[in-house]
């Protein structure tokens, strides 16, 4: 059975994105075998619910595709099992050397919150916001004020299970996605709930620039014993905001080479933002890319327009500004980069119609839009990809989201998945709804494809592509 099972994980890594295979599947260890059902091992809850959740059907459906009849899955906590031997595959990312234990978030990591001391000594009241301040935390960046979204759930997820137990299973915490998606928030999130229940955390919280300078500013003045004694001996979790700028600076990354590895093997909680993942970031060593890759690597996707239009009427709640829903549907419609560039289109929208001593209207709305550079004639939907595929291939919009398997439409079906995951901001699974309720890996498999086929340089996928982007564009 466990050749059977490396034989479905390499059916799997050409289903799910590079990243996602390494986090996951790697990390899934098979432990026996039944007549109908494999029993597979995780490290812990948080694990098992994510892969039940997302990810059940996608491993039953490749172990069916290897073998060659039906084989359920149960999955199990690591060590779980009555009498279990030792698990058959690996374990997730490298283990500290012996004799040095991974902290626990009752244990060694942060002081207790008990104390066995002289209990009529009264306990000083804590300033919470003083302790955010002095972390270097932003007070607005709580879990609470976080939309999330399906483009999000996972990392938010990841964030709030390490608030909970700081450096155990997911350590370091690698974030990465575009501008504006919410990194930094998740990031300081996770400083402020840690904060929340042990107050005496020691945590640090700068960017990998303000790392360099307080490096350059130790050399500077020999003072390279209190710089590392901070970073290293007086942290417990260390957040680090867009440690892609560390790239090409030889000394910096000499320095954080050996900060990660002390807090690492000291079972102190890492977490890093960045724009590109571990493998893709220019200039940075290769010893400290495969660091970056030992815990979990989370990506944040542009918000599909769902989560873009809470995210409006959240913000629009909290400044006291008044969105009406056809007005807040508008702006979801048409702002689609990134959250940054949407909450601040609500922002400006706001202060003009507070300085006008109006209501937001739908038409001061699209002016706005049009001013600009947001066109929303031009909007490229599902259905609109759907009707210009069909057409191209002589057929109808309800062959492509029909049950039908010939080759004559399940090419043009592939394609027109392909290009609504590429050209929309809508999830595997709501794809596979608005394609006549299909099941989330079938467009996962079609996306796969054709990505394969473009990589190829297959001469008639790049045709087919690019004639309906071009139609699109019109």
């Amino acid at each position: 059975m466990t050749d059977l099972w490396q034989a479905a994980l390499g059916d799997l890594e050409t289903k799910v994105s590079a990243h996602n295979f390494e986090s996951w599947f790697k990390n899934i260890n098979f432990h026996h075998q039944d007549a109908t059902t494999a029993h597979l091992e995780v490290a812990d809850e948080f694990f098992k619910a994510w892969i039940e959740e997302n990810y059940l059907d996608l491993i039953e459906e490749s172990l069916r595709s290897v073998s060659g009849k039906p084989i359920g899955v149960v999955i199990g906590i690591r060590g779980a099992y009555s009498g279990a031997d030792e698990p058959l595959g690996d374990t997730p990312g490298p283990q500290p050397p012996r004799g040095i234990q991974r902290a626990d978030a009752q244990g060694d990591m942060f002081a207790p919150e008990g104390s066995e001391e002289d209990e009529s000594v009264p306990a000083r009241p804590i300033d919470f916001n003083q302790l955010v301040f002095d972390a270097g935390l932003n007070p607005r960046y709580t879990f609470d004020e976080f939309v999330v979204g399906p483009s999000n759930q996972f990392t938010h997820a990841a964030c709030v299970s390490i608030a909970r137990n700081p450096g155990k299973n997911y350590n370091p915490l690698f974030i990465f996605g575009g501008v504006g998606l919410g990194k930094t928030h998740l990031l300081h999130a996770v400083g402020i709930e840690i904060l929340r229940k042990r107050p005496d955390a020691r945590i640090v919280t700068l960017s990998s620039e303000e790392f360099m300078n307080q490096l350059i500013t130790s050399l500077r003045q020999k003072d390279m014993n209190s710089f590392r004694d901070h970073f290293r001996d007086k942290c417990d979790v260390i957040l680090i905001d867009d440690i892609q700028f560390i790239g090409g600076k030889d000394s910096t990354q000499e320095e954080f080479f050996h900060t990660f590895n002390a807090l690492y093997h000291s079972g102190k909680q890492i977490v890093m933002t960045s724009d590109k993942s571990p493998k893709e970031l220019p200039g940075v060593e290769e010893r400290l890319r495969s660091r970056f890759s030992w815990g979990l690597i989370a990506d944040v996707q542009p918000p599909e327009m769902e989560t873009r239009l809470a995210i409006l009427k959240k913000k629009a709640e909290t400044d006291g500004i008044d969105l009406a829903d056809d007005v807040g549907l508008l702006l979801a419609i048409s702002v689609r980069s990134n959250v940054r560039e949407l909450e601040g289109t609500l922002v400006r929208l706001g202060a003009q119609a507070e300085f006008m001593r109006t209501p937001i209207t739908i038409e001061m709305a699209r002016e706005y839009l049009t001013r600009m550079n947001f066109d929303q004639s031009r909007q490229i939907t599902v259905d609109r990809i759907i009707a210009l595929v069909s057409e191209k291939f002589g057929i109808t919009s309800a062959d492509i989201k029909g049950s039908r398997r010939t080759r004559a439409i399940s090419e043009p079906r592939q394609l027109a998945m392909f290009l609504s995951r590429k050209h929309t901001d809508h999830s595997y699974p709501e794809l596979g709804r608005k394609f006549g309720g299909k099941d989330h890996t079938t467009v996962l498999a079609a996306c796969r494809k054709l990505e394969r086929l473009l990589k190829e340089n297959d001469a008639t996928t790049i045709s087919k592509v690019r004639d309906i982007e071009q139609l699109l564009e019109r």
